[in-house]
């Protein structure tokens, strides 16, 4: 059903097209230009980072997002994350993706802690983390500069004990390639 695919030259183009929607960019930190040779250079450089790790969404054999670990520390053993949905047919599943990640990231890396940031106004975002166990760490005030005005950012950290403690998502594994 769903699968986590290691990213490849080949999905570079439709990947540049679902992250310079404005469906899905609206909630994003940053803006990127559809600038397939600049996404090339992204590329290049996640291949030599191992600070980050990236992966194509495939569900039902059709590709239809990524999911990223940022700013991973092995020694300390945690790690931010992030991700969208690039189809809008499939936006509707996005609420199954994260508890595959933390599956992963949890029992697989062994990690103890995810950190996920949130823009001021995403509040589906902000519900989903509530409701997979996250807690509120803190709120930078005025930390994006998007659409021509400053936005707070929310913090949030899952501790994998607590996720742990929530035996119903247990069987949401995958392999992450």
């Amino acid at each position: 059903m769903l699968k986590f695919l290691k990213i490849k030259e080949e999905h570079l183009a439709l990947i540049l097209g679902w992250r310079t929607d404005p469906d899905v960019t609206r909630f994003m930190f940053t803006d990127i230009e559809n600038d397939p040779e600049a996404q090339k250079k992204w590329y290049q450089k996640t291949l030599l980072d191992r600070s980050s790790r990236y992966w194509v969404i495939s569900y039902q054999d059709q590709l239809i997002g990524t999911v990223y670990l940022t700013d991973i520390d092995r020694h300390n053993r945690h790690c931010s994350w992030g991700y969208y949905i690039g189809e809008p047919a499939s936006r509707m599943i996005g609420g199954l993706i994260p508890p595959y990640l933390y599956n992963y990231v949890f029992h697989e890396m062994k990690f103890c802690k995810l950190i996920a940031e949130v823009m001021e106004g995403n509040r589906n975002v902000m519900k989903m983390h509530e409701m997979f166990g996250y807690r509120l760490v803190g709120r930078y005030e005025k930390h994006i500069y998007k659409y021509e005005k400053y936005h707070d950012l929310y913090v949030y950290e899952l501790l994998a004990e607590t996720w742990n403690a929530l035996p119903r998502y247990k069987r949401f594994v995958a392999e992450f390639e």
